[in-house]
């Protein structure tokens, strides 16, 4: 009898173990659900991609948690399976950005970081909400076009109670349902890896559940206390400040720029005339692209934070000085800039319908609840959004989009656990120095909370997710979180942070170099990034053509007066 009060108690401690104080009891539901895989419901995916084999789970899970028997939703991951045999399985389970995104923008993506040969199994969870979960559309059709219309019909599918629960909590809930489901049946080593808002809820779910796993990873860090979606961009373009201030410290780049006429100065400036109408280059040659400041604002703010055209960033400096100076090569290569970078952002419909990808309803909904405004903030009305918008030089689209709807927007109550930054598990995190989506100076503020279970690399010049780079060979943040998730598979030479060194401390805004001589080839035709130095001819209109017509003409007539003066003495 003893032995078996005993077994009963040893049982008991082991549900318990892996969380903290919550009534949902996620290992006792994940042992009740397991997952039978199968081939994935997703069209155009392939089942088989890099020596990896793909297959999806779909679990039946609680939409409101506080309710477990009542109402159940779909929750989604798929899996991407090593061919390789392991003594031990190895499982990092990735979760990706947004608020919004599904698992799926990562598939391509995580198999290029660990080659199959490891034989480390990736899971790609998909969010409440979108992907191959359950989704939060605006129609039956699946559409993502939020409006008050699109409140109304969530509502009426869902009730106020319903939309509520697909929050950023029940989604560490649903991850730790599906990690522990997984490892009832496949034991080993697990990892978390979230990367940009999938930080967010990977926080979430260590704050909740400090144990599920052994290990986890951030890159591209939201602070819980202090990241505000309503100031975003005045934060976002004090990094877009930054950046250009390293075009004064080439010399190749700055000589290109009037006296008091900085890159910072010069694009202040051009917005200004664009509102104004007054900006010829664009006005005169350029009007097919539809260029407001509005738009040109966000073109070099998706190019400045790209996680996957780390060098696209570079062409930015000359951009602004063709568009200042506008002679006929600037206009050639303006052109052409402006048709490639307006193709790259058209999106083709997504055959897996909308909300495959993005659920802008999810997005909106987490945003207006939990994250529009930061610790201690209080609202500010469109004026003052519209203010902070107009003072920025590089900032996203749209500055009202969630402000047009925060007053109707059934926003879900905040729990307990929306400032808690997890101390408990260890943390391998990532910054890069000049990410505008999630503030480097923020990033570093969190990992000072919790010197003790966190390890912290700032990388140099990076913009957001610096795992990204190792597409363009900067290998070290891909060695640091591989050694940090897997010591035993990969170099410990890993480890060390000494390959930070390896990364570059300036940038090359005047095409020295093979890599950006190709940036400049893409968008403008020719490795003389800068452009000619043409004299200027009838119809180039910048203002320093007309400053010297101004003064050129001013002489003339010195000149004639003088002559006709001294005819009539």
């Amino acid at each position: 009898m003893s032995r078996f009060i005993l077994f009963k108690l040893i049982i008991y401690l082991i549900l318990k173990i892996n969380t903290v104080e919550t009534a949902f009891n996620a290992t006792a539901y994940a042992l009740q659900h397991r997952c039978a895989w199968s081939v994935c419901n997703a069209i155009g995916y392939p089942t088989y991609y890099l020596n990896y084999t793909v297959d999806c789970c779909t679990l039946q899970l609680p939409l409101n948690y506080a309710q477990p028997d009542n109402r159940t939703i779909n929750i989604s991951m798929t899996r991407l399976r090593s061919n390789q045999t392991a003594s031990t399985n190895n499982t990092i389970f990735a979760l990706t950005g947004g608020p919004g995104f599904s698992g799926w923008n990562l598939f391509y993506l995580i198999p290029q970081f660990f080659s199959a040969s490891f034989g480390v199994t990736i899971i790609l969870p998909d969010h409440r909400g979108t992907g191959l979960s359950t989704l939060l559309s605006c129609d039956d059709k699946g559409s993502q076009d939020v409006s008050i219309n699109c409140i109304n019909y969530l509502i009426s599918k869902f009730g106020v109670d319903g939309l509520n629960q697909f929050s950023v909590t029940s989604a560490a809930h649903d991850l730790s349902v599906q990690i522990q489901s997984y490892q009832a049946d496949y034991p080993g080593r697990f990892v978390a890896f979230g990367i940009s808002y999938g930080t967010f809820w990977l926080n979430r779910f260590l704050t909740i559940y400090p144990n599920v796993v052994q290990t986890a990873i951030m890159d591209g860090i939201v602070n819980p206390i202090s990241s505000s979606d309503s100031r975003d961009d005045a934060l976002g373009s004090s990094v877009a400040e930054q950046f250009l201030s390293f075009c004064q410290l080439q010399t190749a780049c700055i000589q290109n720029f009037p006296p008091g006429q900085s890159p910072n100065v010069m694009l202040r400036n051009i917005l200004t005339s664009i509102d104004s109408n007054t900006q010829q280059c664009i006005k005169k040659y350029l009007s097919r692209f539809n260029i407001t400041s509005e738009k040109l604002r966000d073109i070099f703010f998706t190019q400045l934070a790209s996680t996957d055209a780390y060098l696209d960033r570079t062409i930015i400096p000359a951009v602004i000085y063709r568009l200042y100076r506008c002679n006929s090569d600037d206009r050639q290569a303006l052109n052409l800039y402006f048709r490639t970078v307006t193709t790259a952002a058209q999106t083709a419909d997504d055959p897996n319908g909308p909300g495959f990808l993005l659920s802008k309803a999810l997005n909106f909904n987490v945003i207006q609840s939990e994250t529009y405004l930061a610790k201690g903030e209080t609202e500010i009305d469109n004026t003052t959004i519209l203010n902070l918008y107009h003072s920025t030089i590089m900032a996203s689209a749209t500055p009202l989009r969630y402000y047009n709807l925060r007053s109707q927007w059934p926003k879900y109550p905040i729990d307990q656990y929306r400032y808690q930054i997890a101390n408990y598990t260890p943390i391998c995190m990532l910054s890069g120095q000049l990410d505008p989506s999630t503030i480097f100076d923020q990033a570093s503020q969190v990992a000072a909370f919790t010197t003790n279970t966190r390890k912290f690399y700032a990388i140099p010049l990076a913009s957001h997710v610096t795992v990204s780079m190792a597409s363009l060979g900067y290998m070290c943040s891909l060695q640091l979180i591989s050694a940090w998730a897997f010591p035993k598979l990969f170099p410990s030479e890993w480890a060390t942070a000494d390959c930070i060194e390896s990364y570059p401390t300036t940038f090359d805004f005047a095409a020295e170099t093979n890599a950006v001589k190709q940036i400049s080839m893409k968008f403008f035709n020719t490795t003389v990034i800068f452009g000619l130095n043409i004299s200027n001819d009838d119809n180039s209109i910048s203002d320093a053509y007309h400053v010297n017509i101004y003064y050129s003409n001013l002489i003339l007539c010195s000149i004639f007066t003088l002559f006709y003066s001294s005819i009539s003495k």
